[in-house]
């Protein structure tokens, strides 16, 4: 009987665990501490995504569409390549996000599918400030500890120039 009870109360842990990992804000949460630590040239930004990672991202702006699509390795290239032109420029950088809804998903509540609507401001010092509006869907895989993105589809406009 003692052995029931105990996994019984370890099934109600593990469920328990799960759905705080997933839960609406600690999602919106993580989603907007790995946006701040990209911005911020963070170390260990990369251990964010999974070693299965798929990244397309598509932004429009005046003079046509940027695109990125890849794997983590390919990801990662990127963002230190664009921290290098973040800290040459100094811009101030001002994220608004809202999520927009987290369908959980696998057995018992392994990945969750979240989209949100973000808002990215760049002020640059004597420049005109430059506004990307958009969606992005992430797939975020559970781990002990902490979220992964598996999968990240960003669609967006803005005043950016090419």
């Amino acid at each position: 009987m003692k052995k029931l009870v105990w996994l019984a109360a370890l099934v109600a842990l593990f469920y328990g665990h799960s759905r705080w990992m997933l839960s609406d804000g600690r999602a919106l949460r993580w989603i907007e501490s790995h946006e701040q630590a990209v911005f911020e040239q963070k170390e260990g930004v990369c251990n964010d995504f999974s070693w299965d990672t798929e990244v397309s991202v598509r932004a429009v702006h005046a003079k046509g569409e940027w695109q990125l699509d890849g794997d983590r390795a390919y990801v990662c290239d990127y963002i230190k390549a664009a921290n290098a032109t973040v800290r040459l420029l100094k811009p101030k950088i001002h994220t608004d996000t809202e999520l927009v809804s987290v369908q959980r998903s696998g057995f018992p509540w392994m990945s969750a599918e979240v989209k949100v609507k973000q808002t990215t401001r760049f002020d640059l010092p004597g420049r005109p400030a430059l506004t990307e509006t958009g969606e992005t869907t992430y797939v975020l895989r559970r781990t002990i500890k902490t979220l992964q993105i598996a999968k990240m589809t960003t669609r967006s406009e803005g005043t950016f120039p090419r």
